[in-house]
Order: C-alpha cells, then sequence, then structure tokens
C-alpha cells in the first residue's frame, strides 16, 4: 500500500512537472503497480488503483491519451447499434457506466438528443421498439425516454437533413474524450498516482522476492530508472498484440451545418451506421469501422473513408456537402477482442472487454470502449486482487468518485477557436505545468482540440506555440 501522501495536494503542481514526477520514482524501491498505457484504460486503473491505496506507477511512451482516447466518436453510449447483435449485458453494463461518467464528470460531458429520420411508418415502428428496448436496459440509468417526433420537430433540430415525414428522438451522452482523459489523470495523482508520459517501459526480469524489474527510459534517452513492482497491468490498446483486432475509424469535422442535436443514420451501404454530432462548434460526422493489421496514425483520414463518409451523409442531406468544407480529419483505432467465427468484419466484433493473465504478476486489458472504462480498470484491479498478486484492500470507489476539472483548459470546452494570444500563452503554461504537455501537438490535439476541429488554424497557432513552449 502506498506508504505516504507526498502528491496528494490537489490543484498542486508537486508532482505534476515531468521533473518532478520522475524523481518520485526514486521515493521507493518496490511499487504496487506498474500500469503500462496511458489511453482511459491505463489511466482509469491507474485511478482506481490510487483509490484503493496501492502505490502505482504509470508509464506512457506518447502523451497521454494520444491514441484512439482522443479520437473518438465523442459519444458516451451504450451501443445501441450492438442490440443487433443480441448482446443485451453488453449494452446494460455500457447504459449503466454511462451514467456514472455523466454523473462524475459533468465538466466535460453533456446528454445529447438524438433523431433518427425514417422514411417509412414501419421503419419507425423498428426503430422505435429498438430504442424502448435500449431504454428499458438502461433502467435507472435512463437519461431520456426515446420517442416518435414530427418532420417540423426533425427539422428544428437538424435543418440539414432532407425533409422526413417520420422520426425518433432519444438519448445519449456527449463528451470531450481528451479533456476527460485528463480528469482521470489529474485526479489520479492527487491520490499519489505517479504517471509518465514520453516513457518506455521494458521488462527487465524478476527480483528476488518474486516483483516484476521494469526499465523506465524517458523518450529522449536523457534518463533511466529501475523498478519493481509486484503487479503488472498492460494497457496498451491497439498495441496489445494478437489478442487484439484493430478497427479503423475515421471522422470528418466541418463548420456547424445546422445541427443542435446528433443524428444517427441506421441504414448504410455496407450496414454500418453513420454518426452526425455538435462538437466544439463544429460538426463531427463519422465512423468508418474497418479492420487493418496495424495502427498507423497520420494527421489526417485516408481518402477513401473520406469519400465514403461524405458519400453516405449526403444522401441524407438536403445541401450535400464537399471535401473542401472539411476544416479537420482524424483517425482512431479500436482495439476489439478477436470474436471467433466474426470473420473479417471488424463491425461484428463484440465491444465486449476481457481481463486475462499473461504470467504469474501480470495482466492485460483488452477491448471494451470509452463510455466502460471505468469499469474496465475495476475488473483489472479485482482480477489482480482474485489472483492473489494483490492484497485486499479498500473496494472500488470509482464509481461515487467526482473527477477533478482543471479549470483553464475544460473551460475550453465551450470558448472553442475564441481565445487571445495572452490565453493561449496562459494554456500552454498551465498545459505545461500541470499536465506534462511537451510539444505542439500535445497542446493543439490533447489540450485545445484545436488540430481536432480546425487544422489550418492549429498550423496557424503552432509556431507561436512552439515559442512559447521554450520558455516553460
Amino acid at each position: 500500500m502506498h506508504p505516504s501522501n507526498k502528491h496528494n495536494e490537489a490543484g498542486s503542481t508537486q508532482g505534476l512537472s515531468r521533473d518532478r514526477t520522475w524523481q518520485a520514482l526514486h521515493e521507493q524501491p518496490t511499487w504496487d503497480i506498474c500500469v503500462v498505457g496511458g489511453g482511459a484504460t491505463g489511466l482509469g486503473t491507474a485511478l482506481d488503483a490510487a483509490a484503493r491505496g496501492f502505490s502505482v506507477v504509470l508509464a506512457e511512451a506518447e502523451d497521454f491519451a494520444s491514441g484512439a482516447s482522443s479520437r473518438s466518436s465523442k459519444m458516451l453510449h451504450g451501443g445501441v447499434r450492438y442490440l443487433q447483435q443480441l448482446d443485451f449485458a453488453l449494452v446494460k453494463e455500457a447504459l449503466q457506466e454511462r451514467a456514472t461518467v455523466l454523473a462524475n464528470a459533468p465538466h466535460v460531458t453533456r446528454v445529447l438528443p438524438f433523431v433518427i429520420p425514417c422514411e417509412t411508418l414501419a421503419h419507425t415502428a423498428f426503430y422505435g421498439s429498438g430504442l424502448k428496448l435500449y431504454d428499458l436496459l438502461a433502467g435507472r440509468h435512463n437519461v431520456g425516454s426515446s420517442h416518435y417526433i414530427s418532420s417540423g420537430d426533425i427539422y428544428s433540430q437538424a435543418s440539414a437533413l432532407k425533409a422526413s415525414a417520420h422520426g425518433i428522438q432519444y438519448f445519449d451522452g456527449l463528451f470531450d474524450d481528451a479533456r476527460l482523459a485528463q480528469s482521470i489523470a489529474r485526479s489520479a495523482r492527487q491520490r499519489g498516482a505517479v504517471l509518465m508520459n514520453y516513457c518506455r517501459a521494458e521488462m527487465s526480469g524478476r527480483a528476488d522476492d518474486g516483483a516484476d524489474v521494469i526499465l523506465l527510459t524517458r523518450k529522449d534517452n536523457s534518463e533511466q530508472h529501475t523498478l519493481r513492482a509486484r503487479c503488472t497491468i498492460f494497457a496498451t490498446g491497439a498495441w496489445s498484440g494478437e489478442r487484439v483486432a484493430v478497427a479503423r475509424g475515421s471522422h470528418i469535422v466541418l463548420k456547424d451545418i445546422g445541427l443542435s442535436s446528433g443524428v444517427l443514420l441506421p441504414k448504410t451501404s455496407d450496414g454500418r451506421v453513420l454518426y452526425m454530432l455538435p462538437w466544439l462548434g463544429h460538426t463531427l460526422i463519422g465512423t468508418t469501422d474497418i479492420g487493418v493489421n496495424h495502427p498507423d496514425y497520420s494527421d489526417t483520414a485516408p481518402q477513401v473513408d473520406i469519400d465514403w463518409i461524405l458519400r453516405t451523409a449526403n444522401q441524407a442531406l438536403h445541401k450535400p456537402l464537399d471535401a473542401t468544407q472539411i476544416t479537420a480529419s482524424f483517425v482512431g483505432y479500436r482495439p476489439l477482442v478477436r470474436t471467433p467465427g466474426a470473420g473479417k468484419n471488424s463491425s461484428q466484433f463484440s465491444r465486449a472487454h476481457l481481463v486475462e493473465r499473461v504470467s504469474e504478476r501480470k495482466l492485460r486489458v483488452v477491448g471494451g470502449k470509452w463510455t466502460t472504462y471505468r469499469r474496465m480498470a475495476q475488473d483489472a484491479l479485482d482480477a489482480a486482487i482474485g489472483h492473489g498478486i494483490l492484497p485486499n484492500g479498500k473496494p472500488c470507489s470509482t464509481d461515487q468518485l467526482t473527477l477533478s476539472p482543471n479549470p483553464l483548459l475544460d473551460n475550453a470546452w465551450v470558448t472553442q477557436g475564441q481565445w487571445r494570444d495572452e490565453q493561449i500563452q496562459e494554456i500552454v503554461r498551465n498545459a505545461v505545468q500541470e499536465e506534462a504537455a511537451c510539444n505542439a501537438d500535445d497542446i493543439l490535439y490533447r489540450r485545445l482540440r484545436t488540430g481536432f476541429t480546425d487544422q489550418s488554424l492549429a498550423h496557424i497557432l503552432r509556431p507561436k506555440i512552439e515559442q512559447w513552449l521554450k520558455t516553460f
């Protein structure tokens, strides 16, 4: 268990600067847990561990949430389309977790109404009955009851859509994934977790007492540290090896096209669904679901994916969109548990998660989705205790734990793109000192999110940010 609470000062930068955090590694030779991977699952695991009183170190090879965890579809949802797979248990669990995240992180989440335009009464009845089941599975955690809406109601909420005689409205969650990740990290630090970004973790053997020996190396190779951990938990997402199937999810972003609600297009040319969402003063449209062999992150989505999104969206819009209207695009690579018999169609793979023991003191968490990050972390810690790797101590409490906001950066949730130079300079300082940001991409994509909404503006801001980074 954690011997001290030296980094437990809420809102303090003590232990938040990367140099101070690195020094904290020397405070004890053996830690209860080393988490490898700093996305949603890894950060959630570090928070759960610290809240239970365990000493925990997390190592992330790049920036926190730099992979799929900042490149999601921005929805907190139970997986309404998973009803087609008859996986009611998964949907129910996700709906419960949706309510938990909405309650624990109100600064970066909100309930969002969704519209499903329907061509016929038969379609209306079909989708309406499915959504009533969605409501039923949510139970007391429901955030709004689905209901029939008229063509006028559809137009008032989504004026960009073609006229439709019928429609269904239901409710799900909208969230800022990059900011939620930082809230989890902030909350974990306040409870004693030591979180290192741009830090590689390599297994170096076993200590005499059976603990894992782990070599940590800064990405710039400036420093190394060897620590011992009683338990190692791998939460490396799409980089989890053969146990994971990788699916590419592409999104495009445009200036607001007139959406106050989300839109779900339930029927597309290849059986996927398409979402349109109001997002930070823009409209986000996605996503694809294409199985790939390896993640290949770049600044923009592949052209073939952009073409499919535009072509599919335009079937429902009265004024077609074209590529010149796109202000940004991005790709997230979903880590899915390989599903026997599902073939190569990643859209048919389960969105459930799996915690597996890979050696005496090592566990791996694979699969899942953002909405269930907290439950994935809980299951990982419970498994470590159940296997006797860690002692039984405090129960999980993260379902009742309000996450800590960053008052400055989380305000950008509502002020996207409206900053003055002095405000951006203060954001850079805050991002470096309180969230361990190291370079312009860290700030443009995962603190300001400008890279995900307006890449031309990000290009303009980059030289200023790079200059200000030199002063902090």
